[in-house]
């Protein structure tokens, strides 16, 4: 049995607040109320075993791929959302110890790092990914290039419990409450990480450790960016036995399999030539290194033709070249596609914010970056230039996606040039969707839109239930007062109640 650390709390916050508690889904309201009585909410999970607390599947929605097809991406319950990052905080320093050494470049993605509220504060480690896999390709004649079909969904959890407790004895409790944990979230299935925390990144290194031993055991080369796999050998006919060996080991030990239509065995010259230097790849890379390195105090810009002197006109130059370059991309590369638009938002360049909703079936994998660089940059100007595209939008196939929609329910939400549109605000309001439909209830002051839902808020599911408690704000004080009073006199739910007097104290 595990009670969680006053530092993995701590920890926890800082890092909900500085990036995410999901990478696919807005930060819902609801946190701003557990930091509003923040030591009372370390008080509570503090106060009982993590096995204890009250654990409910996260939702669940579709996002597409760039290359067809969709995944499954979650987001957890707020308060378990930090139960689990601080869970994953408490076992990542005995995992980063347990992987192979970071000097030896085998495991290269996300090493743990603990610092700043961020797991990994050294990088993702892509660049030594791919500076080891060159080195590797001109020591050894050929390469096995693999990865593990749907690995987060996949991963087995009481293979993680083994791996916790096989990096650090002393976690085996840690361990067990991680396990039932995520089988709670999972309707107790044993399988499965939800896909969009970052916590998710510490189990599934945890559970990779054995297997990069495994391949050392075999005597070959490799190198490992999550489950993207590259081995090296001198003898094709020792990589085909490898791959077979490394088959059966994933099935047996941890019931993983490895992708068919992404294992290829070929020549290490090939896959530099065809992979890693190809004109996209090229291209790629020094797109990333413009962005990356822009200095405000030069105007020299080689991907740039037109020289221009302003600092803002040249950030806007260069991010306009930088995304017509990703669009003529035959498929989204998220990568570069998010870069840009991080970029664009950084910097509050609003240049490129046309461009992603002309073309907005095309970015709509990155949808979550492209919502939120739009909320950020969008003023009154703005939302009047945006109005007829999106205007179109609403009325085509781009937003049927379920998430998409709910991304875009939650950008128009927050705008009042856009929700004193009537066909806008029909959108929103008859959506799908009622904590968006909250957003824009307190944007609009409807207090109408709340009084229709107080009296049937208890049927309500738990986000919907305190996205009505939030938009209560719009209400009279004496109306919200006497409501929210009677709300937290009668709750079951602690998040609830700490939600309705966040709100009593706030509004």
């Amino acid at each position: 049995m595990t009670i969680l650390t006053e530092p993995s709390l701590e920890f926890a916050r800082e890092h909900i607040s500085k990036f995410y508690d999901s990478d696919f889904f807005p930060k819902p309201p609801e946190f701003a109320a557990i930091w509003h009585q923040w030591e009372d909410v370390k008080k509570e999970l503090m106060s009982k075993n993590v096995a204890k607390l009250w654990v409910t599947p996260p939702r669940a929605m579709t996002i597409a791929k760039p290359k067809a097809s969709f995944r499954v991406v979650h987001q957890l319950e707020p308060v378990d959302a930090l139960v689990y990052a601080a869970l994953a905080c408490q076992i990542a320093p005995a995992v980063e110890a347990a992987r192979t050494p970071a000097a030896q470049h085998v495991a290269c993605s996300y090493r743990f790092q603990i610092a700043d509220g961020s797991y990994f504060s050294g990088g993702s480690g892509w660049t030594n990914f791919t500076a080891k896999t060159e080195e590797l390709a001109s020591n050894n004649s050929h390469v096995l290039v693999t990865d593990i079909t749907d690995f987060y969904n996949q991963i087995y959890l009481h293979r993680l419990n083994n791996a916790i407790e096989t990096a650090d004895v002393s976690l085996k409790p840690v361990g067990d409450d991680i396990e039932t944990f995520l089988s709670t979230l999972n309707n107790k299935s044993s399988q499965g990480v939800p896909v969009g925390p970052a916590a998710s990144i510490v189990m599934a290194e945890a559970v990779l450790i054995d297997v990069d031993i495994f391949l050392r055991d075999q005597g070959v080369c490799h190198t490992r960016y999550v489950d993207d796999i590259r081995i090296f050998s001198d003898s094709p006919r020792t990589l085909y036995q490898v791959l077979e060996c490394l088959t059966l080991y994933l099935y047996e030990n941890h019931r993983l399999t490895l992708a068919s239509d992404k294992t290829h065995l070929m020549e290490s010259k090939e896959f530099v030539q065809n992979h890693l230097h190809s004109t996209y790849a090229e291209e790629k890379i020094e797109l990333l290194e413009t962005l990356e390195v822009f200095n405000p105090y030069t105007n020299e810009m080689e991907e740039i033709e037109v020289l221009v002197q302003d600092e803002q006109e040249l950030q806007k130059a260069q991010l306009t070249a930088a995304i017509d370059k990703v669009i003529n991309y035959e498929h989204l590369d998220l990568g570069v596609a998010r870069s840009v638009i991080r970029t664009a938002r950084r910097h509050k360049n609003s240049s490129i914010a046309k461009h992603l909703l002309e073309n907005f079936t095309f970015f709509a994998p990155a949808i979550n970056d492209v919502a939120l660089y739009l909320h950020e940059v969008t003023d009154v100007a703005l939302a009047a230039d945006l109005l007829p595209v999106i205007e179109h939008l609403t009325d085509s196939s781009a937003l049927d996606s379920q998430l998409v929609r709910f991304w875009m329910e939650w950008y128009l939400a927050q705008h009042a040039g856009y929700m004193n549109v009537p066909k806008l605000q029909q959108y929103v309001f008859n959506g799908p969707n009622i904590e968006n439909q909250a957003l824009a209830a307190i944007t609009t002051k409807n207090v109408a839109w709340v009084r229709n839902h107080k009296g049937s808020v208890y049927n309500l599911g738990g986000w919907a239930r305190r996205a009505v408690l939030n938009a209560s704000r719009v209400l009279p004080s004496d109306e919200r007062t006497h409501w929210l009073k009677l709300f937290i006199g009668n709750s079951p739910v602690i998040l609830d109640r700490w939600v309705a007097k966040w709100v009593l104290e706030t509004a």
